[in-house]
């Protein structure tokens, strides 16, 4: 039973320590000074804005023709695991000369606007330290640019949700990879990142038309199963029903013995009357 207990503290604390995170990858096919001076590793205090400004703490990020920021709401280190080693990301990072890959990135915020907020002026802020041209491009839209000038490009890609995030995941692979292949800059860095999927919108940004409301009921308008919910029924059904069940069958199994040797023997209530 404690085993038990200590399994389930476990997981509780793994679920809510992951529960606003999103993952972040860099790669560029040319040796990159603003990636290999990245941390080898996330850890809690390095959250999104704070990796943003290592980034823009030095003019390296100046050294690429272009820094490709590409932001995906709903994104979580879960769906990248799903990758095949043949898909577009997991063939980018391999073959990179430099890379980083964060699974767990905390977010600044717990607001999904704030997030994006962050991940705009960063880009903002890049365009002016290089002196770069500032582009929004949609997925498989980067036809057109040319590599005269160095170029921030912001990648909006649609969000992950529902439950085919494995599909959903497959066909984004395959319209960001057309997206990079498309774009003219030979020199560039690739930024990949999301919004953790506990805060992110649900709905498609500006760039994509509006869907029309889901009215299949409860179920399809709101998440009832939160992971905090589920702990408590895990809670509930595995350790504190137990313990009722035993301490209810301890209750009912004392018995009080019948005292017996405090009446006389031979003693008769009858003969006690006829006197």
């Amino acid at each position: 039973m404690t085993r038990l207990a200590l399994s389930l503290l476990a997981y509780s604390t793994l679920a809510f320590a992951f529960s606003n995170t999103a993952p972040l990858l860099a790669w560029s096919s040319y040796r990159s000074n603003l990636i290999d001076r990245l941390p080898s590793s996330a850890s809690d205090a390095l959250h999104t804005s704070k990796l943003f400004e290592t980034i823009l703490i030095n003019d390296d990020i100046c050294d690429h023709e272009a820094v490709i920021l590409v932001h995906q709401p709903g994104l979580h280190a879960s769906d990248l695991r799903q990758f095949s080693k043949s898909s577009h990301i997991a063939r980018s990072i391999s073959s990179a000369t430099s890379s980083r890959q964060y699974a767990y990135v905390p977010a600044s915020t717990s607001s999904a606007s704030s997030e994006e907020e962050h991940f705009v002026s960063f880009a903002q802020s890049a365009s002016e330290k290089c002196h770069s041209r500032l582009v929004n491009i949609l997925p498989g839209q980067g036809v057109g640019l040319t590599s005269d000038a160095k170029s921030v490009v912001i990648v909006n890609m649609p969000a992950i949700e529902g439950s085919q995030r494995k599909t959903s995941m497959a066909e984004h692979d395959a319209l960001l990879s057309t997206t990079l292949s498309s774009l003219p800059f030979s020199n560039h860095v690739v930024i990949y990142t999301g919004t953790s999927p506990m805060h992110s919108k649900r709905q498609e940004d500006l760039s994509t038309p509006e869907r029309p409301k889901n009215k299949g009921g409860i179920l399809h308008n709101y998440q009832l199963l939160t992971p905090g919910l589920i702990m408590v029924l895990l809670v509930v059904l595995f350790l504190f029903l137990p313990v009722l069940y035993f301490g209810i069958s301890a209750m009912a199994s004392i018995q009080s013995p019948l005292r017996l040797d405090a009446m006389p023997k031979g003693f008769n209530a009858n003969d006690r009357k006829n006197q």
